[in-house]
């Protein structure tokens, strides 16, 4: 879908008028007046229920009615969704193009900037991956959204828009590619394009470097694949003496579990392990498309198969990380708190500001939080605060968590200094814990999983079946929020 910036609100011409409305609740009288110029009855029969679209026909044009549900429990998600809705309606009724008024969203009064949101909106519910089909067939959404604002910079407020929606796509992208092609060398080919194109820097370190520098820890997961494992850097501003903003992402293209093998159900969905790494990569296309930020970022992106074979990592092994601390693996298939820890542990050669990791960790958040929120586990209040907001700005939800020290004494190991898993009870904490263990000291940290979020059964709202691209907009609304501009940049 293309996206257009005009000031004059003239005649549709072929476009579609794009109109929301709430359950029960009728237009003001701005909005009364713009259905009047198209000849539209503004006191037409319709019920602005949640999931309810009507086409109207007038003479000066044609209106897609878009329904809100009640006023009272409108959120950011609930407008997502309405947004996606007329998008599938759009294409439905095989409308070409659309178009809004600024000052229509704005009177919502639901953000900051809703012309953003809707701009954002419609971009991801038209995404399709079309990349392995021999016959991708017709596009099923309007080919155009022209939206009409008076602001003198919308321009180049929604170029930097759809900068951050374009990350979002690359990286749904990368995790609906298939394990077989989207293989760690393949994540490593992306960051270098992404520094080619942009100006970022980038280092890629091979099997051999990583064992060299100490990480026996995320050796032990690539040891029984055959697919080279790679450890990728990107940094925003190469050569800057900054103290950076460092975003970890686990980056698992392929998770089996290891000789602590997964049931076959759903295994597939596994090529979607790598969510974090993505997320990541998603964010440094973001930020170079839109032309930089405000402050210097570096990713630190773990990436490897975990796949048994005869070289795998045995339970009961023991292994030591980059830090020195000694690690008995008790389960294979808890495998990404083994690479995160080394690279958490690699970040302390930045002297971060603050430290995030984003992994799709444990089955158990899933359970806790279910699919539409994720956890954050945070060592500081402000920090954690600051995440949460970011996320709730663009509707991706973050629910804190606990890092009590009293979860930390089941890791402890008769054999090591700790073990890679503890009861399944309170199992994603006990996650959170483990990785706490190789954060550098006096380092902000916090820990994200993503399991739930990252990955939908849904044909609904903005996302299609697959990859979300979750996380995308929250690091990079934690930018914007450290460089000082929320309000300002920030979506």
């Amino acid at each position: 879908m293309n996206i257009h910036v005009f000031r004059d609100c003239g005649e549709l011409k072929d476009a579609v008028l794009l109109m929301f409305c709430s359950e029960g609740k009728g237009w003001d009288k701005a909005d009364q007046d713009r259905a009047r110029r198209i000849g539209l009855d503004p006191e037409i029969s319709f019920s602005g229920k949640a999931g309810r679209t009507r086409l109207c026909s007038a003479a000066g044009g044609t209106c897609l009615l878009v329904g809100l549900g009640k006023a009272d429990d409108l959120d950011l998600e609930g407008f997502h969704a309405a947004v996606g809705m007329a998008v599938r309606a759009a294409a439905s009724q095989e409308i070409a193009s659309l178009a809004v008024a600024s000052d229509h969203l704005d009177r919502l009064e639901l953000a900051d900037d809703l012309t953003l949101e809707c701009v954002v909106a419609a971009r991801l519910a038209s995404y399709r991956f079309v990349a392995f089909k021999s016959d991708p067939g017709e596009e099923d959404c309007p080919a155009s959204l022209t939206v009409w604002s008076d602001e003198a910079d919308m321009e180049a407020k929604v170029a930097r828009a759809l900068a951050v929606a374009d990350g979002a796509a690359l990286a749904r992208d990368l995790v609906n590619t298939p394990a077989n092609v989207a293989t760690p060398e393949y994540l490593a080919g992306v960051a270098r394009d992404l520094a080619e194109k942009f100006g970022f820097g980038v280092q890629v370190y091979g099997p051999e470097e990583i064992v060299g520098m100490g990480m026996g820890s995320f050796a032990s997961v690539f040891r029984g694949s055959d697919t080279p494992a790679r450890f990728i850097v990107l940094d925003s501003m190469p050569g800057s003496e900054a103290k950076p903003l460092v975003f970890v992402g686990k980056g698992v293209t392929f998770d089996t579990g290891g000789i602590s093998l997964k049931p076959s159900a759903k295994m597939h969905e596994m090529k979607g392990d790598m969510a974090g790494a993505a997320a990541i990569l998603g964010l440094f296309k973001a930020m170079g498309q839109a032309g930089g930020g405000g402050r210097r970022v570096v990713g630190l992106l773990p990436c490897t198969e975990n796949v048994p074979g005869s070289r795998a990592t045995k339970p009961g092994d023991v292994v030591t990380a980059m830090n020195g601390k000694t690690i008995e693996i008790l389960n294979t298939d808890a495998e990404g708190r083994l690479i995160l820890a080394d690279a958490l542990a690699y970040s302390e050669r930045f002297k971060p500001e603050i430290l995030v990791d984003l992994a799709t960790l444990t089955g158990a958040c899933l359970v806790a939080l279910g699919t539409k929120v994720a956890a954050v586990f945070a060592t500081t209040a402000e920090l954690d605060q600051r995440i949460r907001e970011s996320g709730s700005r663009v509707g991706e939800r973050f629910w804190p968590m606990p890092l009590w020290k009293e979860y930390g004494v089941p890791l402890k190991s008769d054999v090591a200094d700790l073990k890679n898993i503890a009861t399944r009870e309170g199992g994603a904490i006990y996650a959170a814990m483990f990785l706490k263990n190789f954060v550098p000291e006096g380092v902000d940290w916090a820990h994200l999983d993503i399991a739930g979020p990252a990955w939908t059964d849904e044909n609904a709202s903005i996302f299609r079946p697959g990859g979300t691209g979750f996380g995308v907009r929250t690091l990079w609304e934690l930018v914007e929020a450290y460089a000082g501009q929320e309000g300002e940049t920030a979506l």
